[in-house]
């Protein structure tokens, strides 16, 4: 496929998180897609277990849209800067952790990806996006103590 047909299936992504279309979404990626991202560094392996991840997410973040910056591609390769805003309205489960109550609070999160696409349809993700940046604009982040003067 051509690097302008596999941006169309990052378009068509984007799209169907932005509608909360999941079926939508899970028919882009093949069946055995890998995805790494800052909560699973070592990847997880299918469209089931990225769905899965996904949507604590959009329950927490229920108004949640992605805005995309710039995407381009070069071969089976495509990259997308982008951000996420929404209001955190709802119980952010955290893997490992203790799920956070809404905060009510609005929140800009910048994210990337660099992704494989394979006859139309993702077939590795390496996701990236500030975990910490969207816990401080959540209030969840200890303060730092001010900085003295020498």
């Amino acid at each position: 496929m051509s690097v302008e047909e596999n941006l169309k299936v990052v378009d068509a992504a984007m799209k169907a998180l932005n509608d909360r279309d999941l079926d939508r979404f899970e028919s882009l990626h093949l069946n055995s897609v890998i995805q790494r991202d800052p909560q699973n560094p070592e990847g997880i392996k299918g469209v089931k277990a990225i769905r899965a991840g996904l949507e604590p997410f959009l329950k927490a973040f229920p108004d949640i849209r992605l805005v995309v910056e710039r995407q381009f591609g070069a071969g089976d390769w495509v990259t997308q800067l982008s951000h996420m805003r929404g209001t955190h309205t709802g119980p952010l489960e955290v893997p490992g952790g203790p799920t956070i109550p809404a905060t009510n609070k609005s929140v800009r999160m910048p994210s990337a990806f660099v992704a494989r696409v394979e006859g139309g349809k993702f077939a590795e993700i390496n996701l990236y996006f500030d975990q910490m940046g969207l816990m401080a604009q959540l209030g969840l982040t200890p303060q730092a103590p001010p900085q003295r003067k020498p």
